[in-house]
Formats: structure tokens, sequence, C-alpha cells
């Protein structure tokens, strides 16, 4: 990544100097500048070779065998498997939802900002018209699909020449042998694909989880048929060279790769090397989880940042064919509301086995533009004229309702955070997704602070009102107070909690 830098820097400089000359000069500099970019390229080189040589040598030595460590789990309890129900009338401190004027100001919404067509065309990824990005090297040119989006990949038919199909499959796979791959791929021309993944990033606002499935794509595109311990081992080359610290560890069964991450994953096994947590990352349900492997302490010198799971937008996947629609019902204050829902599949399958890393993280997510316009059609001007109370409580109601309660045990057989899409999707969810879901309808369409409350075995959330008379239960975060609010504990009301943790002290937990 710094000698990238580096290049782009020196090529820039002489660009610049290349544009003040005259024109009377500019072909003999433009011969000039070509030798001396082909000068600079072949420099670079030397310093890729150079390390790339170095990392070589390191691998050829012993490996140790690392033992794996227990994930640490959100909870310190499972999941309740029922839930119970708030009664009809509830007593004790939560009046504010009987009252039918509170003193608030009435909620009002603009809602032709919120409800605008704002699905825009498909994306589209072309192969570049004219000289292969690999110069006169052979190439093959293959269609794969990533998620909905056809993309074309231009890659040198060397990677299939110098592995064959067995490659691995019958041999005990060592660090010899893996030195020994990494030493023949790093001889091919590999910058392109390197350059061409991250436009894709680019272009799809991917973040590190998309370039995570983006790579594995490409892996199994280019070695599709051949078997699973060459994928990993060219994961991990191409990850390596795009300045991930990823490592690479073996045991007598298959080959894995060992993430460091920014954030914490919970629910998930690690191996601690160089004092930092390696994870190893489920990408499509198929979970490795070794209980020791042999792998090594070092770096390449390109392995400059670890994984980011935050999620600061949506990736860029949509397709109206991938939407599909469901209704949704619930009922508020004697009226029924039905919610005609339009959903983007490929978000939920881009999200299906995404790392349990922290809540902030889920919470700071959003809806697809094709889920918020529809459910914001109907939300929107439910809330519109009520108090801040009452609002919250028609929301509340919603995501208490709606759906059906079911532990992610129950539903994966796996723990799983699910995003607001994902939530409107399944038949089912748990408290942390009743809970993210209710904190982004609460942001988007009241504009009011929400807080998450984690209990030992249960996560509600808790709104900070304008109206800071508002009744029954709460807790103080940063000087703020913040009323109860469970999207979980059916038909609850602003101010109660669920009688299971009345008495428990939750830990507060400040979103993005």
């Amino acid at each position: 990544m710094i000698f990238q830098i580096w290049r782009i820097a020196h090529l820039l400089l002489f660009s610049f100097c290349f544009c003040m000359l005259t024109p009377d000069t500019s072909y003999a500099q433009n011969s000039e500048y070509e030798k001396w970019k082909k000068e600079q390229e072949a420099e670079f080189k030397e310093f890729q070779d150079k390390f790339d040589k170095e990392f070589i040598v390191m691998l050829e030595k012993t490996w140790e065998e690392v033992g794996i460590n227990p994930g640490s789990d959100f909870y310190k309890e499972k999941k309740p498997v029922t839930i119970p129900k708030a009664p009809p009338n509830p007593t004790g401190k939560n009046s504010a939802p009987r009252v039918e004027s509170s003193g608030d100001s009435e909620v009002t919404i603009d809602i032709s900002d919120i409800t605008a067509e704002t699905i825009p065309a498909p994306i589209k990824i072309e192969k570049p018209v004219g000289k292969s990005m690999f110069g006169d090297i052979p190439t093959n040119i293959e269609n794969f699909n990533y998620f909905s989006i056809n993309i074309p990949l231009e890659y040198p038919k060397q990677l299939q020449e110098v592995f064959s199909i067995r490659e691995f499959s019958n041999s005990k796979i060592e660090n010899n042998k893996i030195a020994e791959f990494w030493d023949k791929v790093s001889k091919i021309q590999h910058e392109p694909i390197i350059d061409f993944t991250n436009d894709i990033k680019r272009d799809l606002e991917l973040n590190d989880w998309g370039y995570l499935l983006l790579i594995n794509a490409i892996s199994n595109t280019i070695f599709q048929g051949y078997n699973n311990k060459l994928l990993n081992l060219y994961n991990w080359f191409l990850l390596t060279k795009a300045g991930y610290q990823i490592r690479v560890g073996y045991d007598q069964n298959d080959v894995y790769l060992l993430y460091a991450v920014n954030n914490n994953v919970y629910n998930t096994q690690y191996y601690t090397m160089d004092s930092q947590q390696f994870y190893i990352i489920d990408l499509n349900g198929d979970k490795q989880t070794p209980s020791s492997i042999f792998t090594y302490n070092g770096d390449h010198k390109s392995q400059t940042k670890r994984l980011n799971f935050e999620i600061r937008d949506l990736p860029n996947l949509r397709d109206s064919k991938y939407l599909i629609t469901k209704n949704l019902k619930f009922s508020f204050d004697n009226e029924n509301y039905t919610i005609p829902l339009s959903l983007d599949r490929n978000l939920v399958e881009y999200f299906r086995y995404y790392p349990l890393t922290e809540l902030p993280i889920l919470f700071a997510s959003s809806l697809s533009e094709s889920s918020r316009k529809s459910i914001y059609n109907v939300l929107a001007p439910a809330i519109s004229g009520m108090n801040e109370v009452n609002a919250v409580n028609l929301l509340l109601r919603f995501v208490q309702t709606a759906f059906d309660y079911k532990t992610d045990q129950d539903q994966f057989n796996r723990e799983k955070y699910m995003t607001p899409e994902e939530t409107l999707f399944y038949s089912y969810s748990d408290c942390d997704d009743r809970a993210i879901l209710f904190t982004i309808l609460v942001k988007d369409l009241l504009g009011l602070e929400v807080v998450g409350l984690r209990y030992s075995q249960h996560l509600a959330t808790a709104v900070s009102f304008n109206n800071e008379s508002v009744e029954g239960d709460y807790h103080y975060s940063d000087g703020k107070k913040f009323i109860v609010a469970d999207p979980t504990y059916i038909n609850a009301t602003v101010g109660l909690t669920m009688p299971k943790y009345s008495t428990e002290k939750p830990e507060i937990i400040r979103l993005h």
C-alpha cells in the first residue's frame, strides 16, 4: 500500500512537469515520459519482488501450532424462548400513553422526501474497451455474478497453468508447500486484478465485508473446480496484496484464513498471534473451527490494515428484478394498518452471514430505498399529528406485533444480528433485530435519540423525548434522560420494562 502511494505520487509529479512543457517539445518528451514510467514501474516491481522474497523466507521457517480461543458471548445467558405480553391497562409509573394530551407539540413530517421514488437503474459493470489490462500477457475473460450484478473478469492464463486441478488435493499440506504457492503466484502479474477489485468496491459502495465476498467470488471464478485449499490460498494472496492483515493456517484437513478485525466479533473463535486476535470468518455458512492450527508470526510488508465491518452505506446492489413484496399488519389504538412492503432480496443475501460485530454498527445501518419508501408511506402519515409519546407507541406496536418471535438459535441454528431489511424480510425475529429496526424508525421518522439497554439475556431500547415530563421507567446517560421503550415486550407502551428485568440494571449502549 505504501509503495502504491509512492508510485502514484511520482507519476503525478512527472505528469505535472510534463504538462508544463511547450507543444514543440511534446513528442520527444512523450517518449521520455514513457521511458521514465517504465523505469518507475520496474523499480516498484523490484520493491515488490524484494518483499515477496522476504515473505517466502519467513514462510519456509518452522510454523507453530496455535490453539483456538472461545469467542466472547454478547449475553451472559441464553435469550428467552417466549416473550410475555404487557397487561391491557398497565399500572405503575407509566401514565403518559393514557393521557390524551401531554402538552407535547404534534409530530409533523414532510413525507414528500421520505417517500419519493428514488430507486435508480441497476448497476452495470463492463470490460474496458481497448488494450488488455495485462499488456501482452495471455489472458482469459470470464463473467461471474456478484449477487445480481454480472461482472467481466480478465486474469492471466498462467494462474491456471501453474496449478493443476489436483493441486493440494492429494498431498499433505505443510508450510513449504504454502511458501511454494506464494513463490509461484507472486511471479504472475496481479496488480490489475487488485486495481479492478478496488474499482468495483468503490462503484458498488462495498465495505470490507463486501470486499471479502468479492475476492472470494473472483477466486472461485478463476479456480472453478479446484480444491478448497487452493481457493483459500489465492484469497489469502489477493487480500494480502490489497493490504489486509490476514494470515493463513493449516491442519491435516484444510487451509484456513485468519483475519485481523478492527471491531469485536462475538460468538466467533479466534487465535492469538503477535498479541492480536485473528478470527476465522464464515463467508458462506461452512463454518471452520479447528481446535488448533499451524501458522506463522509476522506480516508481509504490504499488510497495513485490519478489516472494518462498519456499515457506512448499504451496498449498491439495486435491481428491481430482485425486489420481493409482502404485507405486514398491526393494530394500534383500535385502528388496523397494512404495510405493503417492497424488499431488496440482494441485501438480505448480502448480510446473510454478516459477522456478529458490535451492535452500534448494526444500529447505524439503514433500509433500502425500496423498503424505506414502502414502509414510510404508511407509518409517516399514521404518526403525523400525534405527540411524541403516542408516535413512539405506534412504532413500538408495529415492531412488537407485525412479526412472530423466535430466537436466532431456533430460526438459524446460530446467533445472528439482523439488519432492518432482514427483519422485515423474515417471518421471525428476536430482541436484537427488533431493537435495531425500532431505532432506525424512531431516528428517521421522529429524529429522537435512542440508546440500547443490554440485560443479561435481553436487549431493549430507551428514547430521549423533548418533553422531559414523560413518565415511566428511565435511565440516564451522559446527563440525558432515556425512557424505556421495549420493541419486544408485546403491547408494552413507553416506560414499561419487561417484568423479568425490572430489578436488573442494564448496560447502556450508546449508538453511532
